[in-house]
């Protein structure tokens, strides 16, 4: 099932009086009024190569031995 026009409550800035509907049954609960929960202050890409990814950038490749 799918937000529709919908934001998610717990994602990204909420307009003011913003709706979220949470599917129920038999009867939906629709809650009026929610807020920003998260607010993004920055971002950070994370990067982590794998082991035999860094196993290969260590290796020697000029074929000489250290």
């Amino acid at each position: 099932m799918s937000l529709g026009s919908e934001r998610d409550p717990n994602v990204g800035l909420q307009q003011d009086g913003a709706t979220f509907t949470i599917p129920r049954e038999p009867v939906r609960r629709r809650i009026h009024g929610i807020e920003t929960f998260n607010v993004l202050r920055g971002g950070e890409y994370f990067f982590l190569s794998s082991l035999s990814a860094l196993r290969w950038l260590a290796d020697d490749q000029t074929g000489q031995s250290s």
